[in-house]
């Protein structure tokens, strides 16, 4: 099952991570999301987009390539206040309306997950980042 797009928190502050299949229409749909944070004069959703090297590395790994570290990017970590004026401003605009973006009605749930999970983020005083889990295919046998 592909995975979308979730709050990734720089320490465990106690809250469960979103299922895997939630986020998905921000992963689709990023580049017209943006389009729209954009026009707003707001940080690009993608902005807020890290990975963790050693995660890239193991999948990497995974599908029979040997990686390079040097080339790997470094994980980056995100205030939540940064965050939540991207995705309330992108909810407010998309609430009025939402133009002529594709699935509006689940970019605007996921948006709403988003929020969500900035808030406990927001309150325990801890970065973020969005990130998606990776998964290697199965390989036919």
């Amino acid at each position: 099952m592909a995975s979308g797009w979730t709050v990734v928190y720089e320490s465990d502050i106690g809250v469960p991570r979103p299922h895997a299949a939630a986020g998905k229409s921000l992963l689709y749909y990023h580049h017209q999301i943006d389009q729209v944070a954009l026009r707003l004069g707001l940080a690009p959703l993608s902005a807020f987009f890290s990975r963790d090297p050693q995660e890239i590395m193991r999948y990497m790994r995974d599908m029979g390539v040997e990686p390079d570290p040097a080339n790997l990017p470094e994980e980056e970590w995100f205030e939540p206040t940064d965050g939540l004026n991207t995705v309330r401003g992108l909810l407010e605009q998309l609430r009025m309306d939402c133009g002529n973006l594709p699935e509006a009605s689940r970019i605007i749930a996921d948006l709403e997950m988003i929020e969500q999970s900035l808030l406990p983020a927001l309150e325990r005083g801890v970065r973020f980042h969005l990130g998606r889990q990776l998964e290697v295919p199965e390989r036919a046998e």
